[in-house]
């Protein structure tokens, strides 16, 4: 069940992606798979821990993470792969340290997602 919501949310997100492909700001520090890898992090946060994003945010984050996946020159299972790979480092981490409202990562999360949904 949880691999389906999840499945749901990452296709989801493709979706809001294929819309466009303007670009969002991404540190130059990062290749495009590194952002990608980012980018599922936040959106996974946000839908396994309900940190709130607004819907322009979401927009903008599917427009990043489309432009993302043209840079990498990931094909879909590759995309996928690395997705279940983000979500297993998380679920690692685990989510109850992952989704504490002042933990790291929540701090992170915050700044991240306002730079790559400018």
């Amino acid at each position: 069940m949880r691999s389906d919501i999840l499945s749901r949310g990452l296709f989801g997100l493709a979706a809001l992606a294929v819309v466009s492909l303007a670009s969002v700001p991404a540190s130059a520090a990062d290749g495009p798979e590194e952002t990608l890898r980012t980018l599922y992090r936040i959106a996974l946060s946000a839908d396994m821990c309900g940190f709130p994003m607004a819907q322009r945010q979401a927009d903008a984050l599917g427009k990043a993470m489309n432009r993302a996946l043209t840079e990498s020159g990931l094909d879909e299972d590759k995309a996928e792969e690395l997705y279940r790979s983000v979500d297993s480092g998380l679920e690692t981490e685990g989510w109850d340290k992952v989704c504490a409202q002042n933990g790291d990562w929540a701090r992170s999360y915050r700044a991240l997602l306002a730079a790559n949904t400018k």
